[in-house]
């Protein structure tokens, strides 16, 4: 009889070596291909990711992920882009000037250099948004915010406040002409104390006294927020002083002392308007008014003791 054969162990050995072999490959060609992605995610984020962040508005996640991808690709429209936006977002939110002034020249070279590229997406976006950021920049910029305001107007796209901040920027340039048509057209759009204030004021700048006081008005009438009612009301009241309506001028700073007995500037100035009535002593004692609420008080102080 012959004997059953058994296969060597050498025959067992070598599959199984090649198959743990085979498996090692597999799972170390896994986790390679595990941290390639990970890293190609980091360095290089899809739109989605970017759109997904945005609608979050986590800007600090976006500034992180597209910096790591402008070092790969400095010249990345979309990348400059979203960095450009957060950017401008992360600088209106700071309390620190300095730190305003960091996010925002990063935003404006950022968008300045996408503009370099050819059919970037969103362009008239890029013009609105480096149009704001130039306005929060300061009076010194405010040629560049009309420049790129206006030219997302020109590509068709105009937000609810495109023409306040047009109105802004042509006042910090003392055009206060089209700052004004800007402010009026704005107001079209959309109500807001904010624009009557801004329409009053440079009104006033203007020359055009009788629509300064109707918006004062309108202001002092419309708004649910006391600390712009007595704004509007020491202004006004300030108008009627200056073009010489006295007696306008100390009704409207009396109503404004019977709503907040401490502003001590309205006081001074109706001690003015008694002392060129030559009441002489009721001048005195609103002036002795301005001194209990401020002490320091120079224009008081000159009239009751020099």
């Amino acid at each position: 009889m012959f004997k059953k054969s058994h296969p060597s162990r050498k025959g067992i050995i070598l599959p199984l070596i090649l198959t743990v072999m085979l498996l090692c490959m597999a799972v170390w060609g896994i986790f390679r291909g595990s941290i390639f992605f990970n890293r190609q995610l980091k360095a290089q984020p899809t739109d989605l990711n970017l759109i997904r962040l945005w609608n979050l508005q986590d800007y600090d996640s976006i500034l992180e992920l597209t910096g790591t991808s402008l070092e790969i690709n400095p010249m990345d429209p979309y990348n400059l882009i979203f960095s450009g936006f957060a950017g401008y977002h992360k600088a209106i939110s700071q309390i620190s000037v300095d730190e305003v002034n960091v996010y925002l020249n990063q935003a404006i070279l950022d968008l300045r250099k996408a503009l370099i590229l050819k059919d970037i997406p969103q362009i008239e976006l890029v013009y609105y948004i480096l149009g704001k950021s130039y306005l929060y920049k300061g009076k010194y910029y405010a040629d560049l915010s009309i420049k790129y305001l206006q030219k997302a107007m020109d590509e068709g796209y105009e937000n609810q406040d495109s023409y306040e901040f047009l109105g802004e920027a042509y006042s910090y340039l003392d055009d206060y002409e089209k700052s004004i048509q800007s402010y009026e057209t704005a107001l079209k759009k959309f109500q807001s104390d904010r624009l009557y204030l801004k329409i009053a004021e440079d009104s006033f700048k203007f020359g055009e006294y009788d629509k300064a006081a109707e918006y004062y008005k309108i202001l002092i009438e419309e708004t649910s927020d006391e600390s712009l009612r007595k704004k509007g009301l020491f202004h006004l009241g300030k108008l009627y002083y200056d073009i010489k309506n006295l007696k306008r001028a100390e009704e409207t700073f009396i109503t404004l002392t019977d709503l907040d007995p401490t502003v001590a500037e309205a006081y001074f100035l109706l001690g003015e308007i008694n002392f060129l009535n030559q009441e002489n002593q009721s001048a005195r004692s609103y002036w002795h008014q301005t001194l209990r609420i401020d002490p320091e008080h120079r224009g008081a102080r000159l009239r009751l003791y020099n």
